[in-house]
């Protein structure tokens, strides 16, 4: 990750912190480093149904985040799932994972990475981050 997404990234961490919608996921491990970084949303992940039922539950949110993996997978999913969110009052964020995946996709193959990616970035002793911490 370049240094001047050192800023943005982080900023991106405290919205999934204070994210209070439900977050889609594609397995546990996305879930425990979700939980690592201090998010306490609700999150549903794929791994336990099919697309169409986590869809259903997530409609009974106001707000819901994708947050499937960057591999081709990840995308698939991510594109079915706002097709089956589309005819459901709640308002679907998938900015934010097409914000992470530009700025951190050549440190990380996917959310299960963002914890370990998330401790690199506060390591590091750039003058430029003493506000951000």
């Amino acid at each position: 990750m370049y240094a001047e997404n050192y800023k943005r990234f982080l900023e991106l961490i405290d919205k999934l912190r204070e994210f209070e919608g439900a977050l889609i996921v594609e397995g546990p491990r996305d879930e425990v480093a979700l939980r690592n970084l201090g998010v306490r949303a609700e999150i549903i992940r794929l791994s336990r149904l099919p697309l169409t039922e986590v869809a259903l539950i997530a409609s009974s949110y106001k707000e819901v985040m994708i947050l499937t993996d960057f591999d081709r997978k990840g995308e698939e999913l991510a594109r079915k799932l706002l097709r089956y969110l589309e005819g459901y009052p709640c308002r679907v964020d998938s900015e934010t994972r097409r914000e992470l995946k530009r700025i951190a996709k050549k440190d990380i193959k996917g959310i299960e990475d963002f914890y370990g990616l998330y401790l690199k970035v506060v390591s590091v002793s750039d003058p430029l981050m003493e506000g951000i911490r």
